[in-house]
């Protein structure tokens, strides 16, 4: 069953200063961490005129099961990536939720 690591990261202090950071370091540092086989969607959210979005950006790193999750913690590397997502949200600490892949309905 496909799992995936999930991060949440609350609204930046500084938009643009975390774009920068978060694409230019964190991401490549990402892909080195989990090689170039593992699908990393990152997507910004929305907010609305009524309100603004919770988080400002979600993160995934697709696992083809759970076996690779552990394999990715036990390594070391989970660490690494976490203390760079620390350091790139300004806004506070990210939030990281493991989740099943559900089937489709």
């Amino acid at each position: 069953m496909k799992i995936k690591l999930v991060v949440l990261y609350p609204q930046p202090v500084n938009e643009d200063a975390f774009e920068e950071k978060y694409n230019n370091e964190h991401m490549p540092l990402m892909r080195k961490l989990v090689g170039p086989g593992v699908p990393l969607p990152t997507y910004r959210t929305v907010s609305t005129p009524e309100r603004r979005a919770p988080y400002y950006r979600i993160a995934e790193i697709q696992f083809g099961d759970a076996d690779h999750l552990n394999e990715f913690v036990n390594s070391g590397k989970s660490k690494i990536g976490r203390d760079s997502s620390v350091e790139v949200s300004t806004g506070g600490k990210p939030i990281y939720l493991v989740c099943h892949e559900q089937p489709e309905i």
